[in-house]
């Protein structure tokens, strides 16, 4: 083989390694081309996401309805509990006979009925005798309110704030009343609580509300995005 065909044959070799380099060089910029388009779209969607998915978080809590929305029935003076005239939970007038009493202290009891102070539901206080200890309520009238706003003391510190709006559901035995907090009073302690106001959406289960009653109440926090929580 002549010298002049080794070096056509190298200089061959040479240059298609070199087209091979080209190649691999053009083609790189594409690729970074590629990935950023995907990092970017990627980046867009993940904006999008936080902006409009939403997360909500729930309480649950012990609470007491609260002794002010009660008007007591209270007797000046012991007397025996001849007749309880109303049922628990029965909706009754201002002025309506609600016991039919008779006074302890008389040599001849002298009958008389105890009727109620204002309008609303009636609620009897269960005691183990049939007489009334003077000053001490006997039974509750659940007053009437127009708003549908009633108050109550939750007995579990809140893990996170409790805005007003949020919604809730108060459930007592089987039945569940459903609503919005209104309005929040002082800070929680471990003697009474904390005070919340509710503004119930109906009154069709307002006979559960019992001075007696066991009550729970889950509390919904209003629907926040991602971007909100991380702010």
């Amino acid at each position: 083989m002549s010298v002049i065909n080794m070096f056509r044959k190298e200089a061959l070799r040479h240059q298609y390694k070199s087209q091979e380099f080209g190649h691999s060089v053009i083609k790189q910029p594409n690729i970074i081309n590629k990935s950023i388009w995907a990092l970017c779209f990627t980046m867009l969607i993940s904006v999008i996401m936080m902006q409009y998915i939403t997360l909500t978080s729930t309480q649950d809590f012990n609470i007491e309805i609260a002794v002010d929305n009660f008007q007591p029935l209270v007797l000046p003076a012991p007397s025996i509990i001849t007749k309880q005239l109303v049922k628990e939970g029965e909706q009754v007038d201002k002025n309506q006979s609600i016991y039919l009493l008779s006074n302890i202290n008389e040599i001849k009891p002298k009958q008389y009925y105890l009727r109620s102070p204002s309008s609303g539901l009636f609620f009897h206080l269960n005691t183990d005798s049939n007489i009334s200890s003077p000053y001490k309520p006997i039974g509750f009238i659940l007053k009437n309110n127009s708003n549908n706003e009633f108050s109550f003391w939750l007995k579990d510190k809140p893990k996170k704030n409790i805005l007003v709006g949020d919604k809730v559901i108060i459930s007592i035995d089987e039945k569940k009343l459903e609503g919005k907090v209104s309005m929040l009073l002082g800070n929680f302690t471990n003697k009474n609580g904390k005070k919340i106001y509710i503004k119930l959406n109906n009154i069709r289960e307002i006979s559960a509300l019992s001075p007696k009653a066991n009550m729970y109440l889950s509390l919904t926090q209003q629907p926040k995005s991602i971007a909100q929580l991380l702010n």
